[in-house]
């Protein structure tokens, strides 16, 4: 199982697309697009709908055996718990978490992408899932087999590993942002 998670406008589908993962892969953003034939102004209850269809996609393949990845923004507990179901059915489980060093920064990039064509949402929901997505990392960390936590704050430059996590032992790289050291509950004097 690998779970791609951040907040919206971290650079998830940019810098680590799940259809290049080489396994089976669900985007709720996708589909939905898909479906309403566009990126923009994806009705609440389509959304809803492709968000139970994500969740049955997990479960299929957690129950058939068979290796699979997702994207989320992790403004919820849903992927930790799916990541629990799929350590319990012998899978070895890897997140790989995208933040930056502000909501404004991801707001900024979301609007860009919507005025783009991409997908769009409104600055309290981006709000809501940066602090959501941040709440939920240490959750995440603990209950995911492996772990990469990166920053994406600099714009046009690949993200840089700022922690890393096995089994729950997290470790902060040197110069990691407070936003981590913050979210993860490690004082970055000792890393």
């Amino acid at each position: 199982m690998l779970v791609v998670a951040g907040p919206p406008g971290s650079g998830k589908s940019t810098f680590f697309p799940i259809s290049a993962t080489g396994v089976d892969a669900f985007s709720i953003d996708d589909r939905c697009a898909l479906i309403v034939g566009s990126y923009r102004a994806i009705p609440p209850v389509v959304r809803k709908a492709v968000s139970r269809e994500c969740e049955r996609f997990v479960e299929e393949h957690i129950d058939g055996g068979r290796s699979f990845a997702v994207e989320t923004t992790m403004r919820t507990l849903v992927s930790v718990r799916q990541a629990e179901s799929a350590r319990s059915h012998g899978f070895r489980t890897a997140l790989t978490f995208l933040c930056t060093n502000s909501a404004d920064i991801n707001v900024e990039r979301v609007l860009q992408r919507a005025q783009a064509g991409g997908h769009a949402a409104s600055e309290t929901e981006i709000r809501a899932a940066y602090a959501a997505a941040l709440a939920n990392l240490g959750e995440a960390v603990r209950v995911f087999d492996r772990c990469r936590i990166l920053d994406s704050s600099e714009p046009w430059k690949r993200p840089r590993l700022v922690a890393r996590a096995a089994r729950g032992n997290c470790m902060l790289e040197p110069g990691a942002p407070p936003w981590a050291a913050s979210a993860l509950q490690i004082d970055p004097e000792r890393g």
